[in-house]
């Protein structure tokens, strides 16, 4: 689905960037099945669960998520514990060429 960010050239994204440890006694499958409803880039190696939201135009934006996923560890009553933090892409928008017609549309 297109999404219009507002975006103006060459202007930084910034996305967060959440780190999920998990312990032995943590419900870590059934955070992972609960998180993957809503985003299924969620990557698990052993007892740590990765995934990124965003892109945002606004350093602020991803900080607000940081802190929604800091405040949800950190009230839950198991030992999971979550590291975010804060990336920024700057972007170089360039032309791409004309595609050529195929031979059969020529």
């Amino acid at each position: 689905m297109a999404r219009n960010i507002g975006m103006g050239r060459n202007s930084p994204l910034y996305r967060a960037v959440i780190v999920a440890t998990y312990t032995e006694d943590s419900p870590l499958d059934r955070d992972l099945q609960l998180y993957r409803r809503r985003n299924p880039t969620i990557r698990r190696e052993g007892l740590t669960l990765t995934w990124y939201e965003g892109p945002y135009t606004s350093p602020g934006q991803a900080r607000g998520r940081r802190t929604v996923w800091e405040r949800i560890y950190a009230s839950k009553a198991d030992s999971a514990r979550v590291k975010c933090d804060i990336e920024v892409c700057e972007p170089d928008w360039k032309h791409l060429p004309p595609l050529k017609p195929r031979p059969s549309e020529a």
